[in-house]
């Protein structure tokens, strides 16, 4: 049943718990390394009182463990998510996949995640450069994201795997992170990558007489769009359009005066320390105002300032400092065209 707090309605689709911001990847397009606030691991009485509080205010569809870091590193990833299933708290997990090893990959399902996210990104092996990663191939990982989907088609549970790819059209104009980085940045690429996964996991599988529809879904993928590809019933694929949030907030921009962004009614986050942050791209936590283990989640909710930020964005007027960093760009007309792109990204080509 909904309800409204303030303008915000209730459920909000997801909150962000972020078990961790350390990470043992170093990719290109994440801003890991220019990350100034301090390294640590959420506590995990905190963590179990964030989840008592979602469960009996049913606030949120999804529990997200992700906002920085990987999580897998969290030395009780399994108990706390054990914990959100006793009290019926749904909960998926965004993952790089390196550390999803076989007895680690069970207990999570044992533990009743309904989601993991394995965020493969990059497809091939001179995309895979841009990880960061040392002492793993290509190739090894490879395997290791193609043996934990077929873990997914052997075994009967009730956990959902999604594996994530990015695209980067129009990257020099759009997404001027650097002008080499290129993750399929036409459709065509998008198509071909999405293919060779495809294949990758279904042939010589029990389903393998999938592959024509999931072809079909396949052909239809477009790189400047996100594209859900359903492979079975409990794997998917999942496209999205990579972020310049690892430069654009080091660079001096001209601010955003309008736009759009779901932002506090679609998501926010509560950073490893209890800090709450109202956007998806806020690394350093510079949005937060408040603190869990000062104000409860409804508190934060209906606090003036979040209330202010969401009502602007529904009038399409952007408030918030940062927000008009993020939604701005370089020069006049770049940050022109960004503002009525996020109108017609999230108002339109996102539900579409």
């Amino acid at each position: 049943m909904s309800e409204y707090v303030g303008v915000i309605k209730f459920p909000i689709n997801r909150l962000h718990m972020e078990l961790t911001n350390v990470c043992d990847f170093s990719c290109e397009f994440c801003p890991d390394s220019r990350m100034k606030r301090k390294r640590g691991f959420m506590d995990v009485k905190m963590a179990k009182s964030i989840i008592d509080e979602v469960s009996v205010a049913n606030m949120v569809k999804l529990l997200v463990f992700h906002v920085m870091g990987e999580p897998t590193l969290h030395p009780r990833l399994v108990e706390i998510v054990g914990y959100a299933h006793q009290k019926n708290v749904v909960v998926c997990i965004t993952t790089h996949g390196a550390n999803l090893g076989d007895d680690l990959l069970n207990d999570l399902i044992k533990a009743g995640a309904k989601k993991i996210i394995v965020s493969l990104q990059t497809p091939d092996e001179k995309t895979f450069s841009m990880r960061g990663v040392s002492g793993l191939s290509f190739q090894e990982y490879a395997d290791k994201i193609a043996s934990i989907a077929g873990s997914f088609i052997d075994q009967r549970h009730g956990t959902e795997l999604t594996i994530g790819f990015l695209s980067s059209p129009l990257r020099k104009l759009i997404i001027p992170i650097a002008k080499d980085l290129c993750i399929a940045d036409t459709s065509k690429k998008l198509r071909a990558y999405l293919k060779l996964w495809a294949e990758k996991i279904l042939v010589n599988s029990k389903i393998e007489y999938r592959l024509p529809d999931v072809f079909r879904q396949i052909s239809r993928a477009k790189c400047f769009k996100e594209n859900t590809v359903i492979i079975s019933d409990k794997i998917s694929f999942q496209t999205r359009i990579v972020g310049d949030w690892a430069t654009h907030f080091n660079q001096k921009n001209v601010n955003a005066r309008f736009g759009y962004c779901p932002g506090m009614q679609d998501n926010f986050g509560i950073l490893w320390n209890g800090d709450y942050t109202f956007c998806c791209t806020d690394y350093d936590g510079k949005t937060s105002m408040y603190n869990y283990n000062d104000t409860s989640i409804k508190n934060y909710i209906n606090s003036k300032p979040v209330q202010e930020i969401v009502r602007g964005f529904k009038r399409y007027r952007v408030l918030h400092p940062h927000c008009r960093q993020c939604l701005g760009d370089r020069n006049m007309l770049n940050s022109f065209v960004k503002q009525i792109g996020s109108i017609v990204y999230f108002k339109w080509i996102k539900r579409n």
